[in-house]
């Protein structure tokens, strides 16, 4: 089992079985397809989404019209949570990026079981706070290391958040496109088509159908000078 496995500890794992009850008669059950949009930048969104499997992708539209991938979150993970105790327009669109079960919540609803409940506030800002020092983390490694360090904080990411062992290495459990990656750090396909050739030929990464092994992380981390950070503030 990989080390992630053992240590990330997302909103909804954190909380007692009793209070992960509690949460859920709070809320709305419902299943979600493939590219459904539950809310768009510059709205002021009602709801707060609970991810019980598949996942749901966060982005942001650039300048220049183009879509930057941010997060995909997954199983115990909230969408929604930065439109929470603030009166400001949400900064993020989320989109079903894979078939979803979700518990959605009325805002209002959910912030006052906040405040009642100690442990699912205490578990929600803990849960909270790493996800906002994962993103800064994030946009430290795309501003001071380029596109290639970029690709490379993407990929090791990937790996903390969808990584399983395997014979060759760590096998991220989710099948990316080259235009999937270049969404992720903000440059075009064709050069993540070039950069994943380069680490292909040097043996850092290889393919098992449409998933990406890869082989050799520590030659990502070297690259990127990482510290010993905690995994939790390594993820996608």
């Amino acid at each position: 089992m990989l080390k992630q496995e053992r240590t990330m500890r997302r909103f909804y794992d954190q909380l007692s079985e009793e209070n992960r009850q509690l949460l859920l008669e709070h809320g709305t059950e419902m299943t979600k397809r493939i590219g459904t949009v539950l809310f768009t930048e510059g709205e002021y969104p009602e709801y707060v989404y609970l991810v019980m499997s598949g996942k749901v992708r966060l982005s942001k539209m650039t300048v220049d019209g183009k879509e930057f991938s941010l997060h995909l979150k997954q199983r115990g993970e909230l969408a929604g949570e930065v439109g929470l105790f603030n009166p400001m327009a949400i900064s993020v669109t989320a989109t079903v990026a894979e078939d979803a079960e979700l518990v959605r919540f009325n805002r209002e609803t959910i912030e006052s079981l906040f405040e009642k409940n100690g442990e699912i506030a205490v578990a929600f800002m803990k849960w909270f706070a790493i996800h906002t020092q994962s993103t800064q983390a994030k946009f430290r490694d795309l501003i001071l290391c380029g596109k290639k360090g970029g690709l490379y904080s993407t990929l090791i990411r990937f790996s903390n958040s969808y990584g399983k062992a395997h014979a060759d290495g760590t096998l991220i459990d989710v099948k990316l496109t080259n235009q999937d990656i270049a969404d992720y750090i903000g440059t075009t396909r064709e050069g993540v088509n070039r950069m994943m050739n380069e680490l292909k030929k040097d043996s850092v990464l290889c393919y098992e159908g449409n998933y990406i092994i890869l082989k050799n992380i520590p030659y990502l981390k070297e690259y990127l000078q990482c510290g010993d950070c905690p995994v939790e503030v390594c993820t996608i």
